[in-house]
């Protein structure tokens, strides 16, 4: 299984705050039957030019790299991406398909808090023609409240991938909507979007034991197909 939302790379977001704590995030996610966790900060337009960014993430990566070689702990896999926070014109931005996950054309899309309107959600459908990118919207529990008429229209549109965390799924306020959306197709990645190891730590194994409680040993064999996809063009390039 893979872990394609996490904020482990250390001191460059509101995640892992240096190599210590990620090493011990890692550590646990060894533990689980997690062999891939793509490493996404959060990227913000208005904060960061993605030059900047990218410098940073590089930084921040080579540090944990030499920090896993020194302790020898054992490691999943590890590719970068980002966590890129919706703005205005984003299908329009240079370097734009460097924020994506490893070499693909997938890119990991934090839709806007505030309440959606049209015009939002026609430009996120729109990245595929105007970008060539394969949009998977970041966490979409989170976004369940918006105008259901513009959420259905993500859901529905079968060009748009859809990521849910772990939390959807663990915490039982929310458990039993998860597990019906899940039931009914629409969720298409999961992810941990692990920040540290208290408040919001990797939980993705506890998340898949419910699913697979609830529907099956092959419950996830959909979601492995897209992981597969995913980590295919990462490594290789779409």
């Amino acid at each position: 299984m893979i872990d394609i939302h996490s904020h482990i790379l250390p001191g460059i977001d509101d995640g892992s705050r240096d190599t210590e704590m990620s090493l011990k995030m890692l550590e646990f996610i060894s533990g689980q039957d997690i062999d891939t966790v793509f490493m996404t900060p959060h990227f913000y337009a208005d904060i960061n030019d993605p030059e900047t960014f990218l410098l940073a993430r590089r930084k921040s990566f080579e540090k944990l790299v030499s920090a896993i070689t020194k302790s020898g702990i054992p490691c999943p896999r590890l590719l970068v991406g980002s966590e890129v926070h919706y703005y205005r014109g984003i299908g329009k931005s240079e370097h734009i398909d460097k924020l994506c996950m490893g070499k693909s054309r997938f890119l990991l899309v934090e839709p806007m808090f505030r309440d959606w309107t049209p015009a939002f959600v026609d430009e996120i459908r729109e990245l595929g023609f105007t970008a060539d990118l394969k949009v998977i919207i970041a966490h979409i529990e989170r976004y369940l409240d918006q105008d259901r008429d513009l959420v259905d229209q993500l859901l529905n549109d079968r060009s748009i991938y859809i990521q849910a965390n772990g939390e959807f799924f663990t915490d039982r306020r929310t458990r039993r909507k998860a597990l019906k959306m899940f039931g009914e197709g629409k969720i298409d990645f999961l992810g941990s979007d692990c920040h540290n190891m208290t408040s919001r730590k990797p939980d993705l194994e506890e998340a898949m034991e419910i699913i697979t409680g609830k529907f099956g040993k092959d419950a996830l064999a959909g979601i492995e197909e897209n992981n597969d996809m995913l980590l295919r063009e990462a490594m290789e390039g779409s």
